[in-house]
């Protein structure tokens, strides 16, 4: 589903215009300028992606109807639409992920960086749910949280090789909610098409 999509079914669950939520669909699938397939919802589409998207956006917005709607509903309403109706955690994405041999975690000085690179560990006690922080993808959500100057600096530590395309060439879907979206959603965004034409 594109970020468009996201943003008529937010109008329809909590009013407003399409444009109200754009920012926050956009970041959502923002992994997919790294890997342009349904492996990249490994990386935010999860409760450690609604933590970000928080971060990031406040805890909520005020959309044109004069309505105050949470960020962290729009973000669960994203992954919920993606995947057959879950939101999954980390450890429903990396628990059986092994990491390549070759992945270093960056020895980093920086306490806020440092703390960066370790939350998706902290919220999940999977190593590898670390190859959302400790990769190229990592440097821009860094860019995105903390701006260029901490990105830079993060950028220094991260290895060429250390691209989500890389780490996720093993990574395998194997449960349908990773992979089919909602299908009350994709009826409701047909019967809309429909009615355009």
């Amino acid at each position: 589903m594109n970020v468009w999509k996201h943003c008529l079914l937010s109008t329809k669950k909590f009013g407003g215009l399409p444009e109200d939520y754009f920012s926050i669909h956009d970041f959502i699938d923002s992994s997919k300028l790294f890997i342009f397939h349904a492996k990249h919802r490994a990386m935010l589409h999860n409760l450690y992606g609604i933590e970000l998207c928080i971060s990031l956006f406040g805890h909520y917005i005020v959309n044109t109807d004069n309505k105050t709607i949470l960020v962290r509903d729009i973000a669960a309403e994203h992954c919920k639409e993606d995947l057959s109706g879950f939101i999954p955690t980390l450890n429903d994405w990396f628990i059986d992920f092994e990491l390549p041999n070759d992945f270093i975690i960056p020895n980093i000085e920086d306490s806020q960086l440092k703390e960066f690179l370790f939350k998706p560990l902290l919220r999940s006690s999977c190593k590898s749910s670390m190859i959302i922080t400790c990769s190229n993808f990592g440097v821009y959500l860094v860019e995105k949280i903390y701006g260029l100057e901490k990105a830079l600096l993060l950028a220094q530590y991260i290895s060429p090789q250390q691209t989500i395309n890389h780490l996720l060439k093993d990574f395998r879907l194997i449960h349908k909610w990773q992979i089919f979206p909602s299908k009350i959603d994709l009826i409701w965004l047909q019967e809309q098409e429909n009615e355009r034409n």
